[in-house]
């Protein structure tokens, strides 16, 4: 534990350390704003290179009117004022000599006469922004974005938490969903660590956190909503390229990415292509009975090989009928495949006789390819431009072909496995959507939604054992699942604006109707159901820099088709794992308050939150002291209490140097319905601190400090890890091309992380040592010209399926 003190306080210093330069002398710029009777307050001032459009420096003008920003190098520039209500002023400025400082003539705003709904006004915005539902990160305002990925941007959004492996979390919980213009996609669904982590940031105008989801959303889960707004089509056209390479995984990664618009028609084209070179590591995975009668000691120690390849992307194709109609097209495909080959030396201890050797080789491959294919039509009214009415379809067609081949090779008796396994998943969504404001102050809103499922899954398993002897069919592990399942919502929803403050209240009804078939064993599964889901929440602007906010939510979620599939992975004899298709959907209640505070380049956010959830969805782990058999499934067992305190702080210290802090702290509570004197208690943790420093347009510097702890599940206990890295970044080429280089883990070279699980019956634990310590560099370049802007469409988003947790890997 001193040792984990001592590293995390040298991090921390470190952290600290390059930025200990920043404090010398600056010369200044600086002036006072006004109306045409007094010093104005909360004004926007940005300060740009002449015929740039990217903000050098950005600041507020205090109570007194009064600005002061770095004063830059020799040239010329030009100033911007903004302010609500007020037409934005533009002055020019000459920078002649480099000595001393620079005192601004007094600025004066005009005022918009008329109605302000008919002015268009061009603002600059905060980086943080908060509406009644969710919060807006402003990604394109923060230079630093323009090298990293969307799971890096992540690290920096209220409320989200990516911990050390890239696992992601909405207020410390990790089931939630991500969307990319406001649609589910196939690559981020099926893949949402790999996706995020090779998404460019270079392409993201915004990301939208939702942490309590309306009831116009599916009954999605705990944690809420991610939604990743890339910039906008343009008159003229645009776009991206991006590669990136780490040496720790030996990842490589290329993006590229269009925009164009000819008229009334725009087209945006995303393609991302990466491999991951096979990388060694090294487990060891012990299990020893509470009762030693099949064996006192089990070990598994060998080294593994993990390779991957992936691509994916998106098209969308707009036509904007006239100003009140608009009709999208669009698709999304991806495809993943991965590789492990392992070979390990298993070693049994028993407890009055010799110990025994064998040897155990494993390959495993899988290949997942989808595409979805998708068209909005959305229409907008001449009377009233605010009201809404919406079609959507979108179709989603995923396979997943799994090959497993093991050998081991005993004392006794040797043992060669095949486990195949081939998977289609068939989903069409049809959703009506309406929004009717009623008035200036209240709005009601409502839809149907239709979702059908058609999943199968063929799975075979073939043994022998003696190499000379054919292959023979396992009856017991192969079948044909057959499986579908039709999903029918409706939702209103009514919200009405008071002077400070707004209420939301909404409900969402959602039948369920399953049919599973086993062809082979001539086995069924049916099931249906109905599930109200109702949705509060109430948001009470103190101040004009403060809101409170509270709410309460029932959220539903139904088992994905990996959950369900009964195949069984036994290629290890004494340690197996199955689906459960007899697993129902899961409830959960939560009630949270947050309070926010945001003025200028400051945004602060502390959240709390309480759910409960009597069925929940638990990976429960058996062991038979008869056979020494492991057996790991998924089932509806958990009785689940949870407590939460998330905190985020975005702030600047200057107009050059930015600080983020985002965390949350949980406690949770389990236990197992079935068995009532088994339960679990702990802490959780999740911390994120990064800093930024832009010494001019074209260089910036950055370091990073995370420290995380997963909390116990009812059998499992996680350990406490930390992560860092240093990064630099430069422009060449005209500002084109932009060159990150970081080193990350730079103190750890290997790391080791130790999971334990255990009950009354058995102890096992899992040890996993890799590279941490890695280089990456990462280029960024952007072409074209653009001048207009095109609105983003919404599109179809399913979010009512538990997430697939991702598998751990190999650094960030």
């Amino acid at each position: 534990m001193q040792k984990i003190l001592v590293s995390i306080l040298v991090k921390a210093v470190l952290l600290i350390l390059p930025l200990a330069t920043f404090s010398q002398t600056k010369l200044k710029l600086t002036g006072i704003v006004s109306d045409s009777t007094k010093p104005m307050a909360l004004v926007t001032v940005r300060l740009f290179k002449a015929n740039n459009a990217t903000a050098l420096q950005t600041v507020i003008s205090a109570e007194n009117g009064t600005f002061q920003l770095n004063k830059p190098d020799t040239g010329n520039y030009i100033l911007s004022f903004n302010h609500t209500g007020f037409a934005e002023k533009k002055v020019p400025v000459n920078i002649s000599v480099k000595e001393g400082d620079f005192q601004l003539e007094a600025v004066q705003l005009s005022r918009i006469t008329g109605l302000l709904k008919e002015v268009v006004v061009k603002s600059q915005r905060p980086l943080i922004e908060q509406s009644d539902d969710k919060i807006v990160f402003n990604v394109e305002d923060d230079p630093a974005t323009k090298t990293e990925s969307a799971i890096e941007i992540l690290r920096k959004t209220p409320f989200v938490q990516v911990d050390g492996e890239d696992n992601v979390k909405i207020n410390g919980k990790s089931n939630f969903k991500v969307l990319l213009n406001g649609r589910e996609t196939s690559m981020f669904a099926r893949n949402v660590r790999e996706a995020l982590r090779s998404f460019p940031g270079a392409l993201i105008s915004k990301i939208e956190v939702i942490t309590t989801p309306s009831a116009k959303y599916d009954g999605e889960g705990i944690g809420g909503l991610i939604n990743i707004i890339t910039k906008k089509k343009v008159a003229g056209y645009n776009g991206t390229l991006t590669s990136f390479s780490r040496t720790s995984d030996k990842t490589y990664d290329f993006s590229v990415n269009g925009n164009a618009k000819v008229g009334k028609l725009g087209l945006s084209v995303f393609f991302d292509k990466g491999f991951q070179d096979p990388v060694a590591q090294r487990n060891i995975n012990t299990t020893i009975p509470a009762i030693p009668t099949a064996y006192a000691k089990r070990t598994l120690d060998g080294s593994q090989r993990n390779s991957a390849g992936w691509s994916f992307g998106n098209a969308e194709l707009s036509w904007e009928m006239d100003s009140l109609n608009t009709l999208s097209v669009y698709t999304n495909i991806d495809s993943w495949n991965s590789s492990t080959l392992s070979a390990q030396t298993i070693t049994t201890d028993f407890a009055a006789a010799p110990s025994t050797t064998s040897f155990y080789n494993l390959s495993n491959k899988s290949d997942n390819p989808g595409v979805n294919v998708g068209s909005d039509y959305i229409k907008h009214f001449k009377q009233n431009k605010e009201r809404e009415f919406s079609l959507r379809f979108l179709g989603e067609f995923g396979k997943n072909d799994s090959k497993l081949n093991s050998f081991q090779d005993n004392p006794g008796t040797d043992r060669f496995l095949i486990n195949n396994s081939f998977a289609r998943n068939n989903q069409y969504t049809f959703q009506v959507d309406n929004s009717i404001p009623l008035g200036k102050k209240t709005k009601v809103e409502g839809g149907v939604k239709a979702i059908i499922r058609q999943a199968n899954s063929d799975f075979r398993s073939l043994i022998k054992y003696d190499q000379t002897d054919d292959y023979k069919t396992n009856i017991s592990n192969t079948d044909y699942f057959d499986y579908k399942q039709d999903v029918l919502s409706l939702y209103s929803m009514y919200t009405i604006r008071f002077k400070k403050s707004s209420l939301r209240v909404g409900g969402r009804v959602e039948y369920t109707n399953v049919d599973g078939n086993f062809v082979t064993s001539k086995t069924q599964v049916t099931n249906d159901y109905t599930t109200f889901l109702p949705n509060i929440q109430w948001t009470n602007r103190v101040t004009p820099v403060t809101t409170l906010v509270f709410g309460y939510t029932k959220r539903l979620q139904r088992p994905y088709i990996y959950d369900l599939n009964p195949f069984v992975n036994n290629n290890d004899s004494l340690n197996i794992s199955y689906g459960n298709p007899e697993l129902g959907p899961q409830t959960v209640h939560a009630l949270n308050a947050a309070i926010r505070f945001g003025k200028g380049n400051t945004f602060a956010g502390i959240n709390l939150e309480g759910s409960y959830s009597g069925n929940k969805i638990l990976q429960y782990t058996f062991f038979d002291p008869a056979t020494g058999i492991t057996r790991t499934t998924s089932l509806n067992i958990g009785k689940e209490v949870q407590s939460s305190l998330n905190i985020n702080l975005n702030t600047k210290f200057s107009p050059k140097w930015s600080y983020f802090v985002n965390g949350s702290i949980r406690y949770a509570r389990v236990k197992n319905n079935s068995d009532r004197s088994q339960s679990n208690t702990g802490l959780g943790c999740n911390l994120f601190m990064s800093t930024n420093y832009r010494f001019t347009d074209k260089f910036s510097i950055g370091s990073i400090l995370g420290l995380w702890k997963d909390p116990q599940t009812i059998q499992t206990t996680y350990p406490f890890s930390t992560w860092h890295n240093v990064n630099v970044n430069y422009k060449i080429f005209r500002n084109k091309i932009l060159v990150s280089l970081r080193g990350v883990n730079y103190f750890d070279k290997i790391r080791r992380y130790e999971t334990v699980t255990k009950d009354k019956n058995f102890y096992s634990s899992n040890v996993n040592r890799q590279i941490r310590r890695a280089f990456a560099m990462a280029l960024t370049w952007n072409f074209g010209k653009l001048n207009e802007n095109v609105s983003r469409k919404k599109g179809v988003t399913n979010d009512d399926i538990l997430s697939k947790p991702s598998a751990p890997s190999g650094g960030n």
